[in-house]
């Protein structure tokens, strides 16, 4: 290492310590963007409501202090799909396109999994190069952690997809996850970005899904519902578990918060012995461990992180996100010892209370 680069790795280090929660992240990473790029991340659609309120809703909900209860540690682990999928902790990296920030982003991704023993969502667009979706899964070398496909089915690549989804299970995925909101495309403030503009993405129906089931007999989650009817729409056709999720606020102006309509979700999948068993994931506007344990107390799972990803690989790709995992296990420890709970399975709508003061 030249002595410039050297130099250039404690400025850097020296930077990132002073880093303490995800929204010095945040910060940080526009200081190191083009404008391209910052609006690629940044940006929601349209008048950006949606994107805002993803992540103001949270402020909607009050955690219950509880003390007299003895409890010392948490256990954070989380299991999904009858013990198919195990993580260490109930939180991880969604489907966000990583290559625009630079080549094999994803291989940084990877790395971090395998260190903290968690399941990895990879989405179908980040891969360099199409051979790498049967590569990837090689380079995982921890049993404890494994890979996720998130397929995007458009109108030159559906039967590819299908074709490879039941080669999935061989090459080494745990999963498989079908985006089913993105038939338009993000639109970023008042426009698609041109780079963007090929994507000609299919508009999947129960058809598309009951047909990817028949094919593999891995799970299959279904990301991008925002309604009890299509959650329960997408279990019925063959599904085995939703992402509850708005494109980080990237489709549709004036819409809900994913977190506002978690609680319908749950409340329309747990009612019906069919659907019971499906698992709930949840995304947006998670800036805080606070913010996963009352996604958990509503009902989520698991829930995956988006733009904190990006941000923390564009500060620092070598720790970046290793450090936004471990910032976000740390508030989310604190805060369920402070919440009376010893595991993170007994995290119940019990422990939040509106704020009815905003």
């Amino acid at each position: 290492m030249l002595k410039e680069e050297r130099e250039e790795t404690r400025e850097r280090s020296a930077e990132n310590s002073a880093l303490e929660c995800v929204e010095d992240y945040e910060r940080e990473a526009k200081k190191n963007l083009t404008p391209s790029l910052i609006n690629y991340i940044y940006s929601g659609t349209e008048s950006q409501s949606t994107l805002e309120r993803n992540a103001k809703v949270f402020s909607k909900y009050l955690l219950r202090r509880r003390v007299l209860q003895g409890v010392e540690n948490v256990d954070l682990q989380a299991s999904y799909f009858g013990g198919k999928i195990k993580s260490e902790l109930p939180f991880f990296p969604g489907p966000v396109n990583v290559s625009p920030l630079y080549p094999n982003a994803v291989l940084d991704e990877i790395r971090v999994a395998e260190k903290y023993s968690i399941p990895l969502f990879i989405s179908h667009i980040s891969f360099p190069d199409p051979l790498d979706l049967e590569k990837l899964p090689k380079l995982v070398s921890n049993p404890s952690s494994g890979l996720i496909w998130q397929i995007y089915l458009q109108s030159n690549n559906a039967e590819l997809c299908f074709k490879q989804a039941r080669l999935a299970e061989s090459w080494g995925y745990r999963a498989l996850t079908l985006t089913v909101d993105g038939e338009l495309n993000v639109k970023l403030h008042n426009a698609t970005p041109p780079e963007l503009s090929s994507n000609q993405f299919i508009r999947v129906t129960p058809r598309e899904i009951k047909k990817l089931c028949s094919t593999t007999n891995l799970p299959v989650i279904i990301k991008g519902v925002m309604t009890g009817e299509d959650a329960e729409v997408a279990i019925e056709s063959g599904a085995d578990g939703v992402v509850v999720s708005n494109h980080g606020g990237r489709m549709l102006d004036r819409g809900q918060a994913t977190l506002d309509v978690l609680p319908e979700i749950v409340k329309r999948l747990k009612s019906k012995k069919r659907t019971r068993g499906a698992e709930i994931f949840f995304d947006g506007g998670i800036r805080r461990g606070t913010d996963i344990l009352i996604a958990l107390a509503l009902g989520a799972r698991g829930c995956l992180l988006g733009r904190a990803v990006l941000w923390s690989l564009v500060v620092d790709r070598q720790r970046g996100v290793e450090n936004v995992m471990r910032i976000l296990e740390g508030e989310l420890r604190r805060a369920s010892i402070l919440c009376g709970l010893s595991k993170l399975t007994d995290a119940k709508p019990s422990i939040v209370r509106e704020n009815t003061r905003g």
